[in-house]
């Protein structure tokens, strides 16, 4: 089993200090991390049991803390929007020039906004980008086609009136006797 790392004294000392403050979710669990580890002398593996996290998460927060001091307990949560191209106020901004269009009655097509987004940002971005931007701002409307693109329009109107399309007259239909 590999050597642990020591923790220096100087950041005993902030660790002592900062279980004074008022301690709550992730960073009483950061906390708990390193003061299990130095008040009981615990294993990673039982302090992981104990905060209900992965024994790499403990061992990380723990390396964190000799590095950082109490500023690995102050982190804000990992994730997010990391590679955001803009910020949500840019988006609301941007969006607002579309705003008018879609008031109207008119069809707001996610293609035009791709568009001019591209302009904006100076390079292109996949669609879903798009999609995403427009969900994050609550304007997504998923709207279905009104007619297929290679709908034969003859068989239609011949089915409105109750004749068979040209493809299957002479022929019988399945089930039928």
């Amino acid at each position: 089993m590999p050597a642990r790392m020591k923790i220096p004294e100087s950041r005993l000392a902030e660790l002592a200090e900062y279980r004074k403050t008022k301690l709550e979710g992730f960073g009483l669990r950061r906390f708990l991390c390193v003061w299990l580890r130095v008040d009981k002398d615990m294993p990673p593996a039982e302090i992981a049991r104990i905060v209900g996290w992965h024994v790499n998460t403990v061992r990380f927060v723990q390396t964190n803390f000799i590095a950082n001091g109490i500023e690995a307990f102050r982190e804000e949560k990992r994730g997010g929007r990391n590679h955001q191209l803009m910020t949500v106020e840019e988006e609301k901004s941007f969006l607002a020039a579309f705003e008018k269009a879609a008031s109207d009655a008119s069809m707001l097509v996610a293609r035009e906004i791709k568009a001019a987004y591209e302009k904006k940002v100076g390079h292109p971005v996949n669609k879903t980008t798009i999609y995403r931007l427009l969900k994050r701002h609550k304007w997504r409307k998923v709207v279905p086609r009104p007619e297929h693109p290679k709908q034969d329009k003859e068989a239609v109107e011949a089915f409105k009136k109750g004749a068979l399309p040209k493809g299957l007259r002479g022929q019988k239909q399945k089930g039928c006797p």
